[in-house]
């Protein structure tokens, strides 16, 4: 064998050695290189949860109108707003966690805030 012929084969040997790495690496319960878990510090996650903290603020906001005037619309709105705010947690949670994701907690919520907005009247401070 020439030396061409023995330099090829050992690129291939270690070519193959390192797909069979990140083959194995892969295959365990952390993926470790072709296809991470989405992080805290991603850029989507930080785009929700921005989302999610500007609809706390109107909740809040609204609520805080809606005892200073007693309106209906400022009720619903906060209640529109809260539930907003827990949609946005659910697709944080789903970010983060995939299929695994456990989503009564928000289910719950949106549901409590639903019954919470039939509730909205109209007062007379």
């Amino acid at each position: 064998m020439d030396k061409t012929n023995t330099w090829l084969i050992r690129v291939f040997a270690v070519f193959l050695i390192c797909v069979c790495l990140i083959v194995y690496l892969n295959s365990q319960k952390k993926p470790f290189l072709l296809s991470p878990k989405p992080s805290i510090e991603d850029l989507e996650y930080k785009a929700l949860d921005k989302k999610r903290a500007n609809a706390e603020f109107a909740a809040n906001r609204d609520y805080t109108d809606y005892e200073k005037f007693g309106s209906i619309i400022f009720c619903r709105t906060s209640f529109n707003s809260r539930i907003e705010s827990a949609n946005y947690s659910k697709q944080m949670e789903l970010y983060i966690s995939g299929k695994e994701a456990d989503l009564s907690e928000w289910v719950i919520a949106i549901k409590d805030y639903e019954n919470e907005r039939s509730k909205c009247r109209d007062f007379n401070p």
